[in-house]
C-alpha cells in the first residue's frame, strides 16, 4: 500500500436540507450547492451576494488608524511640492504597493519617487544607509509600503533628523512601535478597523482612496496581484477586492502585465487567482530573489508597450534563472535529506556552500513540503565563510519562530513568524543549532509521522469532472485562506498513459479512464510517481483540484494531483541485466541473496537496509518499500522472505539480477542424460574442467547445462573428480537423476526465473500477488 500524505478529511459541514434549497432555489448543480453550503451560506440571498460581490461592501478607508494624520501629511507634501520618496519592499505585495501608491502620487501632482530595497544590501524594511541616501538626494517625506512597522531604530533616527515618515504597513506589530507622523496599519491596537487581514497593497489602496476621495477602480488590477502573492485571507473585503481586481486584470489595460501574461502563457480572458499566484506573482517575487526589485515597478506603471516589452522579458527571464537556481540547490539539498541521519531527525538543518540567498526560502519550503518536517536551508556567506545565512519554513504543529527564539543567543540576525523565518549564525553555532531544533521538536510535542490534515469537499466519479464542474467551482473563487480551491476525491480510478515531463523528468501526467473521456491529471514536482502509477495494481484513489487546460484554442478540463493513495502491495517492474549505483539511492529494503552482490551494494544504501535472504525473513516488511535486487534461488524462498509480514509491503521492486540464469540454460532432458552418460562411460577419464569446452562442443550441450548434468552424476555416484580428473564409475543402483538434490534445486531456480524473469510485467505482477496472498 502507498499511503496518502496527508489526512484526508471529507467536509461534513453542509447540511442536506440546506444543500437542497440552494439547489432547487438558486437553480445550480448540486455539487456548487455543497461547496456554497460548506462555506456557511444558508440562503438564496447570501448566495447571491457571494455571487455578485458589491463595491459596497469594501470598508471606509477612514476607519484605519491614523489615515487623517497620513492625508493631511501627504497633502501638506504635495501642496508644497515636498520630496516624496515612496520606500517599498521587494516581494510581489511590495512591489505592487509601491507601484500603486507611486501612481497615486503622481495623479495628484505629487513630486514622487520610489526606492524598493536590495535584499541583499539593504535587508527587509528601513535601512539607514539607504534612507541617508535617499535624504541626500532631496527627500523630504517618506511613505513606506509593506513595511515600516519593525524599523523603529531606523524611522526614530530619520523623524530625529526633521525628516517625516509615514508608515503603512500590515505585517505583525511589535511592542514598541516607531514614532511616526502615522502609522496606518487594520490591526493597529484600539483601532477596531472591521477587517484585519488586508495586505501591504490593501492599505496602499485605502490610503490612496482616503487622499484622492475617489474609489481608485483602476488600481485594482494591482490590488488582486498583491493580496494573492501574500496569501493573505480572501474573505470579507478582499473577497469583494480580489474578485474585482482579477476582472480588470482580465481587461488587460496594463502593457506591462499583458506582455507578461503572454510570456507566461497566461490568457487574459480567462485569467483566475491560480494564474496569478503561479504566474505572475512568482515572476514578480523573482526580481526580489535574484534581480531588482525596482524594474518590477516600472514594469507595472509603464505606459509604453515596447519598455513594458523589454522590462517583461528581463523579469520572465529572472524567473528561469531563479527557477534554475530552485533545481540546482535542491538537488544537493536532498542528498542531505537522504542521509540516514536526517532520516532520523525530526527537524532539518540543511547546509550547502554558495547557495543564492534569494531562493533559500523557497528551497526549505519544498524541503518542508516533501517531508514534512520543518526545515532551515542554509548557505554559508562568499564575503563571511563563518557566516552562515538561511531561511526556514514550517507546518502548522510546529511554531518555528517560538522554537528558534528561545535560543537567540545562537543567532547573529532572526528574525520571523510562526511559519517562516530568516537568521544567521556562525559556523560554530551549526551543531548547538540542530540540537535545539531536536530538543524544541520534543517539547512542542512535534511528531513529523502525523500527517497534516487534507480537507476533501466531497467525492466524485470521473464522469463527475466535466467543465461544468470548472465553472461550478469558479463561481466559488477567488481563492485562499478562509476560502480554499476545493479539493475532490476519487476512488478506484483505472490509470494509463503514465509519462513524465520536464527536462529531468520531475513532472508526470497521466490519465484515468472515464465512461466519457479519459481524463488528464497533471503532478508538477512528482515525477517520480511514474514507476508506481505505471504498476497495474492496487486500486488508486487520487485527491485533485479540477483546473482548465487551453491548447491552440480548444478548452479541456484537466486535474491537478494533490495527494494519492494506493491500496494493496505496488509491484514495480524495474527488471535488469545491469546494475547502476543510481539503482539504489532510496531508502527501501534491499534484499540480495548473493553474498558478494550484497558487499558490493551496501555503501550505497542506508546502514541496515541491505539484507541476506536468512534476514529478510527476519524482517516484517509490513508497509514498507522492498527491492528484490537478485533472483530468489526458488519460489518457496521467495515466500519465506514475506511469509513473518503482519501487514502488506508497500511496495516490491524487481530488479531480480540474474548473472547466470537457469532458465536460458534449460533444463537437461533424458536423451541429454543417457547421451552423456555414453559418452563418459567410452572415455572412462575426462581432465576436468580443461576438457568441458570440449565436450559440450562435441555432445551440443551448453557448459552450463553440462557442468549441472555432472553435478548430477557426481551425487548419483556415475562420476568422481579428483584432481582435476573425472572418471566413470559403474553404478550399482538405478537412479532417477531428476530427484537428486542437485537436479531439483536447479529446477526450483529454473521455475521462479521463469515465473519472474520471462514474462511481461502484468503476468509478473498478478502471479507475484497471487503467490504471496497479496491481493
Amino acid at each position: 500500500m502507498i499511503d496518502a500524505k496527508f489526512k484526508w478529511r471529507i467536509a461534513d459541514n453542509a447540511s442536506s436540507a440546506i444543500v437542497d434549497k440552494l439547489e432547487k432555489e438558486l437553480g445550480i448543480s448540486r455539487i456548487l450547492a455543497t461547496l456554497l453550503a460548506q462555506q456557511g451560506i444558508d440562503s438564496t440571498e447570501q448566495a447571491k451576494k457571494f455571487f455578485e460581490p458589491s463595491l459596497e461592501e469594501i470598508h471606509d478607508p477612514n476607519l484605519l488608524h491614523d489615515m487623517d494624520k497620513a492625508v493631511e501629511r501627504i497633502e501638506q507634501a504635495v501642496e508644497k511640492q515636498e520630496q516624496i520618496t515612496i520606500y517599498g519592499d521587494y516581494d510581489a505585495d511590495g512591489i505592487t504597493s509601491t507601484s500603486l501608491m507611486y501612481e497615486t502620487l503622481l495623479s495628484i501632482g505629487a513630486n514622487v519617487n520610489y526606492y524598493v530595497p536590495n535584499r541583499f544590501t539593504d535587508g527587509y524594511g528601513p535601512n539607514m544607509d539607504a534612507y541617508q541616501r535617499l535624504i541626500d538626494k532631496g527627500t523630504q517625506l517618506f511613505i513606506t509600503v509593506d513595511n515600516g512597522v519593525s524599523g523603529k531604530n531606523v524611522i526614530d533616527k530619520v523623524m530625529q533628523a526633521g525628516i517625516d515618515v509615514v508608515i503603512t504597513d500590515h505585517h505583525e506589530l511589535p511592542a514598541d512601535l516607531p514614532n511616526a507622523v502615522a502609522i496606518v496599519h487594520p490591526r493597529y491596537p484600539g483601532s477596531n478597523y472591521p477587517f484585519p487581514d488586508l495586505s501591504g497593497v490593501g492599505v496602499a489602496f485605502k490610503v490612496a482612496w482616503a487622499l484622492t476621495g475617489e474609489f481608485p477602480v483602476e488600481e485594482l488590477d494591482l490590488v488582486a496581484i498583491g493580496e494573492i502573492a501574500d496569501v493573505v485571507n480572501v474573505t470579507d473585503e478582499n473577497h469583494v477586492l480580489v474578485s474585482y481586481g482579477i476582472q480588470h486584470l482580465r481587461q488587460g489595460m496594463r502593457p506591462g502585465l499583458v506582455a507578461l501574461m503572454k510570456l507566461a502563457d497566461i490568457k487574459a480572458n480567462n485569467l483566475t487567482d491560480q494564474d496569478i499566484g503561479f504566474g505572475i506573482a512568482p515572476r514578480l517575487n523573482a526580481l526580489g530573489r535574484i534581480a531588482d526589485a525596482n524594474d518590477g515597478v516600472k514594469l507595472l506603471t509603464s505606459l509604453d508597450e515596447d519598455e513594458a516589452q523589454k522590462l517583461a522579458k528581463e523579469v520572465d527571464q529572472a524567473n528561469k534563472e531563479r527557477q534554475n537556481l530552485v533545481a540546482d540547490i535542491m538537488k544537493e539539498a536532498e542528498k542531505q535529506v537522504k542521509s540516514s541521519a536526517n532520516q532520523q531527525k525530526r527537524t532539518l538543518l540543511i547546509i550547502g556552500k554558495g547557495w543564492h540567498q534569494g531562493v533559500l526560502g523557497i528551497v526549505a519550503s519544498r524541503i518542508m513540503n516533501e517531508t514534512g518536517k520543518p526545515t532551515i536551508i542554509a548557505s554559508t556567506d562568499q564575503s563571511n565563510p563563518t557566516l552562515i545565512k538561511g531561511s526556514g519554513r514550517s507546518i502548522d504543529s510546529f511554531n518555528l519562530f517560538n522554537a528558534l527564539e528561545a535560543h537567540r543567543e545562537l543567532f547573529t540576525t532572526f528574525g520571523g513568524h510562526p511559519a517562516a523565518c530568516g537568521l544567521s549564525f556562525d559556523q560554530k553555532n551549526i551543531v548547538p543549532l540542530q540540537i535545539a531544533l531536536e530538543e524544541e521538536a520534543v517539547k512542542q510535542k512535534f511528531d513529523p509521522t502525523v500527517k497534516q490534515p487534507l480537507p476533501i469537499a466531497m467525492k466524485l466519479a470521473p464522469t463527475d469532472v466535466t467543465q461544468q464542474l470548472y465553472n461550478d467551482i469558479q463561481r466559488v473563487a477567488p481563492f485562499g485562506p478562509g476560502n480554499m480551491e476545493p479539493v475532490f476525491e476519487l476512488n478506484n480510478v483505472k490509470v494509463v498513459d503514465v509519462k513524465t515531463m520536464g527536462q529531468e523528468h520531475q513532472h508526470l501526467k497521466f490519465s484515468i479512464v472515464s465512461d466519457k473521456e479519459n481524463l488528464t491529471v497533471v503532478a508538477f514536482g512528482q515525477g517520480n510517481l511514474a514507476t508506481l502509477l505505471s504498476a497495474s495494481t492496487g486500486q488508486i484513489n487520487l485527491a485533485v483540484k479540477v483546473s482548465l487546460n487551453e491548447w491552440r484554442g480548444k478548452k479541456s478540463v484537466q486535474l491537478m494531483l494533490e495527494d494519492l493513495q494506493i491500496n494493496g502491495t505496488v509491484i514495480i517492474d524495474e527488471r535488469t541485466n545491469k546494475l547502476t549505483p543510481q539503482l539504489f539511492s532510496s531508502s527501501d529494503y534491499y534484499i540480495v541473496r548473493e553474498p558478494r552482490l550484497r558487499e558490493n551494494i551496501a555503501p550505497h544504501v542506508a546502514p541496515g537496509y541491505t539484507l541476506s535472504i536468512e534476514e529478510a525473513i527476519k524482517t516484517d516488511f509490513s508497509g514498507q518499500q522492498v527491492t528484490l535486487v537478485d533472483c530468489p534461488s526458488s519460489e518457496e524462498m521467495l515466500k519465506q522472505i514475506f511469509a513473518q509480514d503482519e501487514g502488506e509491503p508497500a511496495t516490491i521492486r524487481l530488479l531480480l539480477y540474474q548473472r547466470k540464469s537457469a532458465y536460458l540454460a534449460g533444463l537437461p532432458t533424458r536423451n541429454d542424460f543417457a547421451q552423456l552418460y555414453r559418452f563418459i562411460y567410452k572415455q572412462k577419464e575426462l581432465k576436468w574442467p580443461m576438457q568441458v569446452k570440449a565436450v559440450s562442443n562435441h555432445l551440443k550441450i551448453n557448459m552450463d547445462r553440462l557442468n549441472l548434468m555432472i553435478q548430477v552424476f557426481s551425487e548419483a555416484g556415475f562420476v568422481t573428480i579428483k584432481d582435476d580428473v573425472l572418471k566413470f564409475n559403474e553404478p550399482t543402483n538405478k537412479t532417477d537423476l531428476t530427484q537428486t538434490k542437485r537436479y531439483q534445486k536447479q529446477l526450483a531456480q529454473y521455475k521462479v526465473e521463469q515465473q519472474l524473469l520471462f514474462n511481461d510485467a502484468a503476468t509478473v505482477a498478478k502471479w507475484l500477488l497471487e503467490y504471496l496472498n497479496l491481493e
